[in-house]
């Protein structure tokens, strides 16, 4: 059993089924926003929106979520980027958003704000916030 878990983990890995980037503090401050440099006001550093994924491992509803928001990374590809933040390990970026209940998720479109859910969410309801709060407010302005 342990092997074939394993294969489908490689598998699964390699055939991109995982697209969402696990990233820790100095990732988040390189990829994301500088935060300790520019605090009152998010000043996102990526191209595309943005949206954040805290969890943790042993949260069943984060579970369920990777992958609706795997299926939504290939269907908004090259137009946002999902980044994983695991609170155990990242106190401080949970701490710094109020990731208190998880998961929680944080859409950031290019202007810098920042709109948050709580909660697991279908591949469908996940469209709907991308497309209300990053594809379509960034039309809008």
């Amino acid at each position: 059993m342990k092997k074939l878990l394993a294969f489908t983990l490689i598998i699964a890995i390699s055939c991109g089924l995982y697209a969402q980037e696990s990233i820790n503090k100095a990732q988040f401050i390189e990829k994301v926003w500088d935060f300790e440099n520019y605090k009152d006001a998010i000043k996102l550093k990526s191209k595309v929106p943005v949206i954040l994924d805290f969890y943790a491992d042993w949260c069943r509803p984060c579970k369920m979520l990777e992958p609706e928001l795997t299926a939504l990374q290939k269907d908004y590809k090259g137009k946002l980027i999902i980044y994983r933040i695991n609170v155990d390990k990242e106190r401080n970026l949970a701490a710094l958003f109020q990731a208190s209940s998880l998961p929680t998720i944080f859409f950031i479109d290019k202007s810098g704000t920042a709109t948050y859910v709580r909660g697991y969410r279908t591949k469908e309801e996940l469209k709907q916030m991308v497309d209300t709060y990053l594809i379509t407010a960034k039309k809008a302005k």
